[in-house]
């Protein structure tokens, strides 16, 4: 389900490469302080709206009245972005073994999924299960991916399917990522939560190599590798990177710690540099961190200066993209901020990707074949006025569906055969969309 498009033009004069990619999750929780306009867009190529999940019945949970809108999708595309539903997150994963456990469950799963996507303007989904479990989950994950990316492959080509990964066997066994790769358009690898509460000792929480060296915990360098190891190509994978980090009750790195390990926003440990804290650099782990000056606590994080070794390894490696947990908490500071970090080591160009959209219409259905009906979804790059029309196989025209002027963007209506004709017979038909320009035809099969 991975499509390439290519513009001669842009090509003569510039070399785009895979680092265009940035994917940012956006929590429901910092959603009513970090509105979509205030995102940077700049850097921030796919935004993934996070969480909605499953229950065990194949419904779509949100975590709010408000968390669906269409208004965050319709700015986020006006800004040449992409716009995904995340579906899952940490504790939220106990719906997908249930949804995806037999092919009527799957197919409710599915079709609530497309729904979502249809009325709220997504540009594909992300599927983060906190984890498969069993060999039986594992291959229903499979089936199920398999099965999603034929509907909406068969409805928009362009739609997408991303999958946020773990980085060792020990969740990673449980993923065909033979199998996924085929159909999954890039894998967002949680190279992160490396060391925490369940670690034997307070390291980093994402440290490029592994230190001390050998760390049998790993690094964001051994995580890629396993990835890689298990199939995935490179230009699919996004290394994530950490916009938080992680304080212990201990005085040294790496040292045993004792209590409760604490989740800290990076906006909140900017401030703590040099006032009672003092900053430190671990050249192994290419990562800082602070030790209270009283000796009793450190904080492992990320800095500018980690995120730059971190992206040159990225295009070093030729990655596909990188990823962040989470927008919203990063500083505002210029000098400390991580994205500007993002934006200066990593995006090849100060150019916007086009590749990111594509700048043709584009014309699909769902279902189809169908019976009753089926949706029509046609994109458009700039407003004009269109023509939709249905020809029988011998080229006669049945039906004027539409002609009217519209606004450049995303729209859908609804084709009942029976309202045109109550003995339209089963069979072919074509359907095509007319701009002033071109026209495009899709082949569609009435089944009565």
């Amino acid at each position: 389900m991975v499509k390439y498009i290519k513009y001669l033009p842009l090509l003569i004069f510039f070399s785009f490469s895979n680092a265009e990619r940035v994917v940012g999750y956006y929590p429901y929780w910092i959603q009513s302080t970090l509105l979509p306009q205030d995102i940077d867009l700049e850097t921030f190529t796919h935004i993934n709206h996070a969480f909605a999940w499953p229950n065990t019945n194949g419904d779509i949970i949100a975590p709010s009245n408000s968390f669906f809108n269409n208004s965050t999708a319709s700015y986020i595309h006006d800004q040449d972005r992409k716009f995904i539903l995340s579906l899952g997150g940490g504790g939220q994963g106990q719906g997908f073994a249930s949804a995806t456990s037999t092919y009527e469950m799957r197919s409710i799963f599915i079709d609530n999924i497309f729904e979502k996507i249809i009325s709220y303007g997504y540009d594909g989904i992300d599927i983060d299960w906190e984890h498969p479990q069993s060999a039986e989950q594992r291959n229903n994950l499979t089936q199920f991916v398999q099965e999603l990316d034929s509907v909406l492959n068969d409805f928009d080509p362009e739609l997408l399917i991303t999958m946020a990964v773990p980085i060792s066997s020990w969740s990673g066994q449980w993923y065909d990522f033979d199998n996924l790769k085929l159909h999954v358009d890039f894998f967002n690898a949680m190279t992160y939560d490396i060391h925490g509460a369940w670690s034997s000792h307070a390291g980093h929480n994402s440290p490029l190599y592994q230190s001390p060296q050998g760390d049998p915990d790993g690094s964001v360098q051994t995580g890629i590798n396993y990835l890689t190891s298990s199939g995935i190509p490179l230009h699919k994978i996004n290394m994530g990177i950490p916009f938080w980090g992680k304080q212990y009750n201990t005085s040294t790195i790496n040292g045993s710690f004792s209590g409760t390990v604490v989740d800290i926003y990076y906006k909140d440990i900017v401030p703590l540099i040099d006032n009672g804290w003092t900053y430190e650099w671990d050249n192994t782990a290419k990562c800082p961190y602070l030790v209270k000056n009283d000796q009793t606590k450190i904080i492992t994080y990320d800095d500018p200066l980690s995120i730059q070794y971190k992206c040159n390894y990225a295009k070093n490696r030729n990655l596909g993209g990188v990823m962040v947990w989470a927008l919203g908490y990063d500083s505002m500071e210029q000098d400390h901020s991580l994205s500007q970090s993002i934006s200066t080591n990593w995006l090849s160009t100060s150019i916007k990707d086009d590749n990111i959209f594509p700048h043709e219409p584009t014309l699909s259905t769902y279902p189809n074949p169908f019976n009753a009906g089926t949706k029509i979804k046609f994109k458009l790059y700039q407003g004009g006025n269109i023509w939709i029309k249905v020809y029988n196989i011998n080229g006669q025209m049945i039906q004027l569906i539409q002609n009217d002027y519209f606004n450049a963007g995303s729209h859908l209506i609804n084709f009942y055969p029976e309202l045109i004709q109550n003995n339209l017979p089963t069979g072919i038909y074509f359907l095509e969309l007319e701009t002033s320009s071109l026209r495009l035809t899709k082949k569609i099969l009435y089944l009565k």
